[in-house]
């Protein structure tokens, strides 16, 4: 028999590690058991086509990785497969969507909802299906079909009440049997060994689960303690990662430097073993960072890690309904000393839409953060998800979210509708302004001209939308003339700003263009700029570019 595990994710460039962790412990635990496959396609994929994919592959089962980002597509590709085959394909799924929603996911003809993690629980399905398959088929454990009329038999026999960590409908009613104990990290087999699998993609790592803090929108809080993979493991690993020299290596544990001991041994590691190409990805709390740590991150090749810091939001009352902690004092001490390394790219996230921020206390923790010069700065909105403290708060603190995912809060108590929708409009210029890095030298100076950053891209939103660039999505030279027209247009009737402080404005966002954008996919060119200190004349090199900021390495004639 053939289980076939499908993610759909956002995009072509990620993958799923969740399936392959599935697979690669089934695989280990019953090496006679039934063919796992895995299949991965993208919500944006024309869906007839992945409907046929699917069925093409001919599974028995089929398990469905399911998340805020592809619900609607895999209970609509439920509904369609449970019509086209009937009871003949068993379908599964698991996931937070699953293990926090599984009724509707149920409804829609799932047999069975894995709760929690999935490792122990589907290898243990995986081995009583093939048992019961070979059962009644009397086939050998390798034929990969069913007849139908024998499959509603061996289907009801794993809706099993004493196996923990499953949903189903028994009589139309909802039965859950709780959750599963947690996974030996140990025991799961790395599953990067063919990495043509993954070419063009971000390679995922996780080295622990778990997360110390109780934040109240996040399902991590709902978890207790923090389990390690051992390190002599995780360096073995990261060393195959280095060996074929991938170029990015995302790791998704919760808070990577809960542990110092843990965080100091993998970053010295990657350190001594740096191969010059490969890039590490970190989610980090910058207020845990310890002296050891920063002397040790300030030593790092530029471009070897990048991290990203949680600020969430700058107003204490808003911290502590949400049961997180931000000693800004110390992310500040920790950003202005890795900014000032230029060794290491740094996010900074914030979240729009928590209990006691309303608009004027969000440009507060906008400022802020902004002020601590992030690489990037992410501006996110609350996502109400069930299962969390703040889902269950929703009335008492008048959250109002969308029904359908990814369960986006609409207003508060605090901020209405108009206000998070000018949110969306802002966060949008900041991701083209500020986190493509493009700007690093004009945004400055723009600054100047306004009250504070926030006002800087208030008011730039405001000439997007006034001007029609919203719909029309300028490309990324574009955006430099709109930049410069955008800052003549603020200083037209204004006495403060001086002639000459307009130039050397224009002639600094001109200058960023040069540094950010290749003329004509050219690898060298050349331009003379009139700034302050004088005419200078500059050439690019389009090929040595920063790994840091992306700026081109320049030198003057």
């Amino acid at each position: 028999m053939k289980i076939l595990l499908t993610a759909l994710n956002a995009k072509y460039i990620h993958s799923c590690p969740a399936v392959y962790f599935l697979k690669a412990y089934a695989d280990r635990q019953n090496p006679e058991g039934p063919e796992v496959e895995v299949v991965e396609y993208t919500i944006n994929d024309r869906y007839q086509d992945v409907l046929a994919g699917i069925l093409s592959r001919r599974p028995d089962i089929i398990g469905f990785s399911v998340y805020i980002w592809n619900v609607d597509r895999v209970r609509r590709l439920i509904r369609d497969i449970r019509k086209v085959s009937g009871a003949e394909i068993q379908l599964w799924a698991g996931g937070p969507e699953a293990t926090w929603y599984p009724e509707p996911l149920l409804k829609d003809g799932a047999d069975l909802c894995l709760l929690g993690e999935g490792e122990k629980l589907f290898a243990e399905l995986a081995d009583r299906a093939g048992k019961r398959y070979r059962e009644k088929t009397k086939a050998p454990a390798a034929e990969t079909s069913m007849p139908a009329d024998k499959t509603e038999t061996w289907s009801s026999a794993l809706k099993d009440p004493t196996l923990r960590g499953l949903a189903y409908l028994q009589n139309g009613k909802l039965v859950r049997t709780g959750i599963t104990s947690p996974v030996d990290l140990d025991a799961i087999p790395f599953f990067y060994r063919d990495l043509p699998l993954f070419s063009h993609r971000i390679l995922y790592y996780e080295s622990s689960r778990g997360c110390p803090f109780s934040c109240s929108y996040c399902l991590s809080g709902k978890e207790h303690g923090i389990r390690f993979r051992s390190p002599e493991l995780v360096e073995e690993e990261l060393q195959f990662f280095l060996d074929h020299q991938v170029p990015q290596v995302k790791f998704i544990d919760r808070t990577f430097n809960a542990d110092p001991a843990h965080a100091m041994r993998i970053w010295k590691y990657l350190r001594d073993h740096d191969n010059g190409i490969t890039n590490f990805h970190f989610e980090i709390e910058g207020d845990r960072i310890t002296p050891e740590e920063l002397d040790l991150l300030t030593t790092l090749r530029p471009g070897l890690i990048q991290m990203e810091i949680g600020v969430q939001s700058a107003n204490p009352e808003t911290l502590r309904s949400i049961h997180r902690r931000a000693e800004l004092d110390r992310i500040a001490e920790v950003m202005s000393v890795l900014i000032g390394t230029q060794n290491i790219n740094l996010h900074l996230d914030l979240i729009a839409g928590l209990p006691y921020e309303g608009l004027a206390s969000f440009r507060r923790s906008f400022a802020a953060v902004y002020e601590m010069r992030p690489h990037q700065l992410q501006l996110g909105f609350l996502k109400l998800l069930k299962g969390t403290e703040l889902y269950e708060r929703r009335e008492e603190y008048g959250l109002v979210c969308s029904e359908d995912p990814p369960y986006e809060v609409l207003k508060t108590r605090w901020i209405s509708f108009e206000e998070l929708e000018l949110l969306h409009r802002i966060s949008d210029r900041v991701e083209e302004y500020v986190n493509t890095q493009g700007f690093r030298r004009s945004l400055p100076l723009a600054e100047k001209l306004f009250e504070g950053p926030f006002e800087l891209f208030e008011a730039l939103a405001a000439y997007y939308r006034e001007n029609g660039y919203e719909q029309k999505q300028p490309s990324v030279f574009q955006r430099y003339d709109i930049f410069r027209d955008f800052l003549q247009d603020q200083v037209k009737n204004r006495d403060d700003i001086s002639p000459e402080q307009l130039h050397e404005l224009l002639e600094t966002v001109r200058l960023d263009r040069f540094l950010h954008t290749h003329p004509s996919r050219r690898m060298t060119a050349e331009e003379t700029f009139d700034l302050p200190g004088g005419k200078v004349r500059l050439l690019s090199d389009y090929k040595k570019t920063s790994p840091v900021h992306g700026e081109a390495e320049v030198r003057v004639l």
